[in-house]
């Protein structure tokens, strides 16, 4: 058999390769080819390399046929992939639809008459090829919602945003919060091998907040240890009526408590003293901007300890009082 052979330039340049290059294969198959020219036998270098032989012939001819490149050149290991594009478009559109486990799309497949015959693991990897992710569902009401009476709304709150700017009126979101003793975070950090504990009768005791926001400016709040009820939002109304200096809008969401004959009653007064409320359409919170003073105050300014009674209402006091100074929010 003739010698395999190598410019000293090419030897060079190979035997650089096969000590630093950052591809292992490519590694390997440049130290292989200097041994070669170095004089040892094809099936000798197949045995230092653990490999067979017609791998070592293999990297011969594609030296031979294209230099340097042909050592990048790979050859697909394995079978064929089994998801045909014809496949993977069911697949993609039962995942969109049904979502769910990777048995459960595997038994839609099934029931569709395309059985996936592989392994769960192999359509997991399938469908984040696709560009799915295993994820929490998240809980929403947005399908029952009018799509068009939340645009209107909309566009009748960017409205009084502007005349807001401009210092025409006062525009407040209203809304009521409950703090649990217990944190709704139950994950946090602990020493290995520790984990912390808390109640769990703790939940009977809460505390209530009734708060209305004034979006950029200060925050009205009390606190009650009872369930909050009509009567309630009906004279935290009034004092904010009774301290008004120029018209104000409070935008509020659909709650029963604030609907009844009790509140239709006292609105006309309220108009009469510059106050007004206007309701979210159903199934919008998102559009009340004291949600996301509610979501901050309980998830993130809290603190990760269970307290209850004159402890927990201090605590929820500290985070009312410290809005605007100590906790702030940055609206877009």
């Amino acid at each position: 058999m003739k010698r395999f052979y190598l410019e000293e330039e090419e030897r060079r340049t190979l035997f650089e390769m096969g000590m630093w290059y950052r591809h292992a294969r490519v590694r390997r198959r440049a130290q292989a080819l200097v041994r070669l020219a170095q004089g040892v036998t094809q099936t000798q270098v197949a045995k230092e390399f653990g490999v067979h032989l017609n791998s070592v012939r293999g990297w011969m001819g594609c030296w031979q046929r294209a230099g340097l490149v042909g050592l990048h050149v790979e050859k697909p290991a394995g079978r064929p992939r089994k998801l045909s594009a014809v496949v993977a478009e069911r697949l993609r559109q039962v995942a969109l639809a049904e979502g769910g486990t990777v048995r459960h799309i595997m038994q839609c497949m099934e029931e569709r008459r395309m059985p996936l015959l592989v392994e769960p693991g192999t359509v997991q990897r399938w469908l984040k090829e696709m560009g799915f992710s295993y994820k929490r569902y998240r809980t929403s009401l947005k399908k029952k919602r009018d799509a068009a009476q939340v645009a209107r709304f909309s566009q009748q709150l960017a409205t009084l945003r502007e005349q807001a700017q401009a210092g025409t009126l006062a525009l407040c979101f209203f809304d009521e919060a409950g703090f649990s003793p217990i944190p709704p975070v139950q994950s946090g950090w602990s020493v290995r091998g520790q984990t912390r504990s808390c109640c769990p009768d703790a939940h009977k005791q809460r505390v209530n907040v009734l708060g209305c926001l004034q979006k950029g400016a200060r925050l009205i709040w009390e606190t009650v240890t009872h369930p909050v009820a009509r009567a309630d939002v009906i004279a935290f109304f009034d004092r904010l009526a009774n301290g008004l200096t120029q018209k104000t809008v409070v935008v509020l969401d659909n709650a029963g408590i604030h609907h009844g004959a009790p509140m239709r009653e006292r609105q006309a007064q309220w108009e009469q003293q510059g106050l007004h409320l206007l309701y979210l359409p159903p199934y919008s919170p998102e559009l009340n901007a004291i949600e996301i003073l509610w979501k901050q105050a309980k998830y993130f300014w809290r603190r990760f300890l269970t307290l209850s009674g004159t402890a927990l209402q201090e605590e929820v006091e500290d985070l009312m009082r410290g809005f605007g100074t100590h906790y702030t929010i940055a609206f877009r």
